[in-house]
């Protein structure tokens, strides 16, 4: 394996690599110009010059808390070897943030505020904006479910995991309905408009992404999966986060929430989809999808584990609508 960094090094940047050390992102080089973070990509090629336009725009509008991609020889922002894309970077600066505390959640509202405010402008191809627009997704997540119930129904004999299904259909198959009526009236409309000014989501914006240094400066990080998509989907997963992860009280809450505001304000029409976005039961349903797809040939003990936690999850995500009702 040390004879494939050093090729990568060498023939895509241009780099002598003198060992490295493995982390939990990649493999963090020793080069002759200082250290470098090599990582196999875990996304397409236009997935990753997508997240280069992201973090170019970014910088240009005066965030720094980025470490880019650096580019090859060729001038991409990957190297591909025997089959597999990789990214070098800049190892990231400070430790990721535990978010323990409310208080974590409000600096990270903050943070993601200055990013998305700092998209104005960005540019995107035909390919950036391709694919299955986000209602449609989770239409046919829904109808996954759905289905999975009709079969179940047909064959009777439930499995355990079969019932736990059954038991959250019906509040869950609601709460996505509700929430898929708004997306249908509003979310295209939103997304057009935003694109024009200059748009993104993060989609990974948590703890694990998130670093500070010593002297307090805030990193952000886990690009690689980032979408055209409108900004409010990364506030709605990041308050979803913060209901899961903490003891959370509606001052909170509202304290998350004006974190976020006070640096970029959000519109009636992102109010209008930030209750919706937040209340789609998504991680139960893709979940739902995962289970569907694996059934024919090994559903594992840990998988019922798995579903029933997310259950117990989104069942707490309701509370955090009602408050969000209250709150907006």
């Amino acid at each position: 394996m040390e004879d494939i960094y050093g090729k990568i090094l060498w023939e895509g940047y241009g780099l002598k690599y003198y060992g490295g050390k493995r982390t939990r992102t990649g493999l963090v080089c020793q080069t002759d110009r200082g250290l470098r973070e090599l990582k196999k990509a875990r996304s397409h090629k236009q997935e990753i010059l997508f997240a280069h336009a992201v973090k170019t725009c970014l910088f240009r509008n005066g965030f720094s808390g980025i470490c880019f991609f650096y580019t090859t020889l060729e001038g991409q922002p990957y190297w591909e070897c025997d089959g597999e894309c990789y990214v070098l970077e800049d190892p990231m600066p400070g430790k990721a943030v535990e978010e323990e505390t409310a208080a974590h959640f409000v600096e990270g509202a903050s943070l993601m505020a200055k990013m998305h405010r700092a998209a104005i402008g960005l540019q995107y191809s035909k390919e950036d904006t391709r694919g299955e627009p986000l209602p449609q997704l989770w239409r046919r997540r829904l109808n996954e479910m759905a289905k999975m119930k009709r079969r179940m129904e047909r064959k009777g004999g439930y499995s355990p995991l079969d019932l736990l299904v059954l038991r959250y259909y019906t509040p869950f198959f609601g709460r996505a309905e509700e929430a898929l009526e708004c997306l249908d009236a509003s979310y295209a409309d939103l997304c057009r408009i935003q694109r024009q000014e200059g748009t993104f989501c993060h989609n990974q914006f948590k703890g694990s992404h998130l670093y500070r240094r010593e002297d307090g400066a805030w990193f952000v990080g886990g690009f690689e999966h980032c979408t055209s998509d409108v900004f409010v989907l990364d506030l709605a997963s990041y308050l979803r986060r913060f209901w899961r992860k903490t003891e959370g009280t509606e001052e909170q809450l509202q304290q998350v929430l004006e974190a976020y505001l006070q640096m970029r304000p959000i519109n009636a029409a992102e109010k209008e989809l930030l209750l919706p976005l937040t209340l789609y039961p998504i991680k139960f349903l893709r979940l739902i999808h995962e289970y569907d797809n694996k059934r024919r040939v090994c559903v594992s003990p840990a998988m019922q584990e798995r579903l029933s936690a997310a259950a117990q999850e989104e069942e707490k995500i309701g509370a955090l609508g009602r408050l969000l009702e209250r709150v907006l």
